[in-house]
């Protein structure tokens, strides 16, 4: 028996620690209804229930039982409140439950509450529904004005325009090669002059942040009041069951496990969605999207810095297209942790490069996103504290690695003050949590760090080596077993020009330190663990640096002499 709707952790095996089975689901298993609440009106009428085939049910009017049939022909009820309680069982799959009174749905002509309705209820119904879809207009129009009036550029903002039309129509299609490739589309962008002013954050959010949002639109609009039958024994599948006992029982600092063998922080985030969406499978597709995004702004933006405007709108692009054509397409909107963890951790690198000029409230947001991008995937913390590499500018070369003297006066204080102090502290408490719960001061303790430790039972040199090349070949071929696969090249190539201008290699010294360093920090985690992956996951948090560094390479390829960067109206060194 549960309570109606079961839009949290929907039907749960009866043993939590076992699988879900076919017995366990719809339509082999039959599960209760239970429904309570008062329903006022303001003169007499009929009140009808109809509901699916595979529903059965009785209910209780003011104590009166009616059956389905005399519910479902209506029943006269007199001015004032009423309780009904409804009960019932639900076999099979074809559910609907749709109340009404006097021929119009309950909501719109009657006042329906789960308590008895109160002086604020009975003055807010009657026009309360409309404020929702007045926020909505509101807020649009807001929106757009501010755009239209800080954009000032009508050819930009038509370009925007049409290509987030298409990418709806695209989306609406469900037509999953053509919303693989729609990112692609954002590469029209090249051609576009826009005015100097669009030539950062704001306009490549316009630019490419727009249309890829708009793909994703109608999927979201399709499964918006419908269920997510969550797989049952993955990592899915745990996510939910902990968001529901942190959100729905109360175990806020446990979060279901006093150690956490699945990662941490991700079971927060789907519970908050499904808060805020009734159920997180939307919120978690335009979370994931969102997530992305942050990914290619920060490819457009230090790329952009280091070779200009038209090749940061390939960088982001290219990004994008990585992220849906890659083998990592299958994440977004999954409910898993890599695209948050990703989101966090380029959002704090963005962060930690504006705080270059001082401004202190990015720097502790700096420390808050790369802690929080920390917590949502525990391997990734060496590429967290690399973040601290963007307290240096992006056009500090990488050749300048080996000698401090020449980085070191570059370095913003107050922005590596604010990432480390903020991912020291987060490590502090995460470790402080554990012991709280353990007793035992150790940081990894209870995780899946040991299990999956590519350094346990090494059987010898070359059983190590091969270890450690697989799991690095998985990180960069996005595959698992690792195979080449083209559509991870601009990862592989961005690898080694990271490699290749750490060892201050002709030419590729040129490209950014910290970027080069960023890069090389989201390969750490491949020489400690490797767990049985789904194809792409572990790549997530490497992809948008290495494809930065790709399109930095192209783009020098076609201006050996001296790199865009150096033009006049590029932001100059120690801004950016």
């Amino acid at each position: 028996m549960g309570w109606f709707p079961v839009w949290f952790f929907n039907l749960p095996p009866a043993d939590p620690g076992r699988q879900a089975t076919a017995a366990d689901r719809p339509p082999d298993v039959t599960t209760g209804l239970e429904l309570d609440g008062y329903l006022e009106v303001d003169r007499p009428g009929e009140f009808r229930l109809l509901v699916g085939e595979d529903v059965h049910h009785t209910a209780l009017v003011d104590d009166r039982p009616f059956d389905a049939e005399e519910l479902s022909r209506g029943i006269g009820l007199e001015t004032g409140l009423h309780h009904v309680a409804i009960r019932g069982a639900l076999v099979n799959s074809h559910w609907s439950l749709t109340p009404s009174w006097n021929g119009a749905g309950v909501w719109t002509g009657a006042i329906a509450t789960l308590s008895p309705p109160s002086t604020i209820d009975r003055w807010l119904r009657p026009w309360g529904r409309f404020v929702t879809p007045l926020a909505v207009v509101v807020l649009l129009i807001g929106v757009v004005g501010g755009i239209v009036r800080r954009a000032r550029s009508p050819s930009t903002l038509a370009y925007v325009a049409v290509l987030s039309t298409v990418a709806l129509i695209v989306g609406w299609t469900e037509r999953d090669p053509l919303m693989r490739g729609a990112p692609l589309l954002i590469l029209a962008a090249v051609a576009l002059n826009p005015p100097r002013r669009l030539q950062n954050l704001f306009g490549a959010s316009l630019l490419v942040g727009l249309p890829f949002m708009a793909l994703f639109l109608p999927k979201a609009a399709r499964e918006a009041g419908l269920f997510t039958w969550y797989s049952s024994g993955d990592d899915w599948w745990m996510f939910q069951r902990a968001a529901y006992r942190i959100f729905m029982q109360g175990y806020w600092l446990e979060g279901d496990e006093p150690t956490f063998w699945f990662q941490p922080f991700y079971r927060w985030i789907a519970g908050a969605l499904h808060m805020v969406f009734g159920d997180s499978s939307v919120g978690e597709l335009l979370w994931d999207s969102g997530a992305a995004l942050v990914c290619a702004l920060f490819a457009f933006h230090v790329t952009r810095v280091f070779a200009g405007f038209r090749w940061g709108i390939v960088a982001a692009a290219v990004t994008l297209s990585t992220f849906t054509l890659g083998p990592t397409w299958y994440l977004l909107g999954r409910g898993l942790s890599e695209y948050s963890s990703a989101g966090f951790i380029y959002a704090a690198a963005l962060l930690t490069l504006r705080a270059r000029g001082g401004y202190w409230p990015a720097a502790l947001g700096a420390g808050l996103f790369a802690t929080l991008g920390f917590y949502t995937r525990l391997n990734n913390l060496p590429m967290t504290v690399a973040v601290a590499a963007f307290a240096l500018p992006v056009l500090q070369q990488v050749g300048t690695i080996w000698r401090p003297s020449a980085w070191m006066p570059r370095v913003s204080r107050i922005s590596a003050a604010g990432l480390l102090g903020g991912v020291s502290l987060g490590v502090w408490l995460f470790t402080a949590r554990t012991y709280y719960y353990t007793g035992v001061p150790s940081m990894l303790y209870g995780t899946s760090s040991s299990a999956n430790s590519i350094w346990r039972g090494i059987e010898g040199p070359w059983d190590l080596a091969e270890r450690l090349t697989s799991s690095l070949l998985t990180l960069l071929t996005m595959n698992d077993p690792p195979r080449f696969d083209v559509r991870a090249l601009a990862v592989l190539v961005g690898f080694g020009v990271a490699v290749l201008g750490v060892a201050r290699v002709r030419h590729f010294a040129r490209f950014p330190l910290n970027v080069s360093v960023f890069c090389l920090s989201g390969v750490v985690g491949a020489f400690v663990a490797r767990a049985p992956t789904y194809p792409g996951r572990f790549s997530t948090h490497l992809i948008p640096a290495a494809v930065a560094l790709s399109v930095c390479a192209v783009a020098l390829l076609t201006m050996p002499r001296q790199p865009k960067s150096a033009r006049p109206d590029l932001p100059p060194p120690g801004t950016t």
